[in-house]
């Protein structure tokens, strides 16, 4: 189910995404992002970076080329030493630091290959996109061993003479700027990097979304994260970053869709998610799902069954008036507790119900129990009494009502119910005894 049925189906605002999973987020830091390098376009030569003249060395350089190929560094890296110490052409020289870099990499050795990266740079007889490309070169072996700052500084080089910079170069430089807290600067290489189709799409939407949040453009991060939810509907991570930037914003309504809509696709299974999500409907004035989503989180055995959330379930279902499943939750709280207290909430909801006859037993339960508050107590003797009235037991009210006057709260009420129960005895007794008095004049007559 998408956002905007389930905001319907819930009954709320918002979740209604202003674009589609195919189109990039708009904010007020992506809307004016454009390449760092043309996208059209070719190299153009720096003069002549001249050909191998000598034979030797060509063949040196083949040789290095083979061993690097078969993966036997060392022996490539001693050809290639030998060349560049005796070597007279220039142009293979260059080359061969070319390549000694690229061997000194695949070893892990890094300052090394920056070295020589650096060489041939300097050489000046590689082919400017050779050149170009060991820029970004050095950038990632800077980056490696988490010299951001010289990093970006070569990345900046890289991308002044770059054409048509693949996307991943777009990422990496986001990273290095993400990773040094340049989250401004890192919003756009991330965004263009999408933008050209880069494959692993949410390491550059999760450095959007972080970029946005550290920045505190929430608007932003909330539009990021919407589509985030379009894209990556199997992670959980991005639910709950979303669902801070709703509640940062104090969007409770599409705080509530959102976790309505992670626990129908299962992602927001645990025992914080469920409360979450029950709080949330309460919340939002529908108890009856509230009651349901905890109960529900209970009966998976995800949250623990305790008085507490027992009370919970109980409480939104006697809000939402039904009287049935709130008893049973209130009777499973009670098992919890030595308490009447919950059989008293149970003895008010069936005598608002006209069940005289269990109100009277709940409410006996919960007087027997004890640990009601102290103004409930009184209530408790009271409403006994009057539900013991509408049974026709009318001794016993009196009787109950008596014991009601104790408590000062509902001692004047209870006396007025007395009086009045006596009142109408002694009413009764009165056309009792006039009834009688016909019936003997009557007989009498006859």
């Amino acid at each position: 189910m998408n956002m905007k049925k389930l905001s319907v189906l819930l009954g709320v605002t918002g979740l209604v995404f202003a674009g589609s999973a195919m189109a990039l987020p708009q904010t007020k830091y992506t809307s004016s992002c454009k390449p760092l390098s043309p996208t059209e376009g070719k190299y153009e030569e720096k003069g002549s970076t001249g050909s191998i003249s000598s034979q030797s060395a060509f063949k040196k350089l083949t040789a290095a080329n083979e061993a690097y190929a078969d993966g036997k560094h060392q022996e490539s890296i001693a050809i290639l030493n030998e060349l560049i110490a005796n070597s007279s052409d220039k142009v293979a020289v260059g080359r061969a630091q070319s390549l000694q870099g690229m061997n000194y990499q695949a070893i892990e050795n890094y300052s090394a290959a920056r070295n020589a990266f650096m060489k041939a740079i300097e050489s000046g007889f590689l082919r400017k996109q050779d050149e170009v490309r060991l820029r970004r070169g050095i950038a990632q072996l800077y980056a490696i061993e988490e010299n951001y700052s010289q990093a970006i500084s070569w990345m900046e080089r890289y991308f002044k003479d770059a054409i048509k910079p693949p996307a991943n170069s777009y990422a990496s430089y986001a990273s290095l700027l993400y990773n040094s807290e340049k989250y401004r600067e890192a919003i756009c290489p991330a965004y263009i990097a999408l933008e050209q189709g880069i494959s692993s799409k949410k390491p550059m939407y999760s450095m959007l979304f972080g970029a946005h949040i550290r920045l505190n453009e929430n608007v932003g991060a909330e539009t990021i994260g919407e589509e985030m939810i379009e894209l990556f509907p199997d992670d959980k991570s991005v639910y709950n970053n979303l669902f801070a930037v709703y509640s940062r914003r104090g969007k409770q309504a599409d705080m509530l869709a959102l976790a309505e809509l992670a626990r129908m696709n299962g992602i927001w299974q645990s025992e914080t998610n469920y409360k979450q999500l029950s709080a949330l409907f309460s919340n939002n004035k529908t108890p009856r799902l509230a009651a349901e989503r905890l109960k529900e989180g209970i009966n998976k055995g995800v949250v623990e069954s305790n008085e507490d959330n027992w009370k919970r379930v109980a409480d939104n279902y006697f809000f939402a008036k039904d009287l049935e499943n709130a008893v049973e939750a209130y009777d499973k709280a009670s098992s919890f507790t030595s308490s009447g207290k919950y059989d008293y909430k149970v003895a008010i909801m069936y005598q608002d119900n006209d069940d005289y006859a269990k109100a009277a037993r709940k409410y006996s339960e919960a007087i027997r129990k004890g640990g009601l508050k102290e103004g409930d107590i009184g209530y408790a003797y009271m409403n006994l009494g009057v539900s013991q009235f509408r049974l026709g037991r009318e001794q016993a009210a009196i009787e109950t009502m008596k014991r009601a006057t104790k408590y000062p709260k509902v001692a004047k009420n209870a006396n007025a119910y007395i009086k009045y129960l006596g009142d109408l005895k002694r009413m009764r007794d009165s056309l009792a005894e006039i009834n009688q008095e016909e019936n003997q004049e009557g007989e009498g007559e006859s």
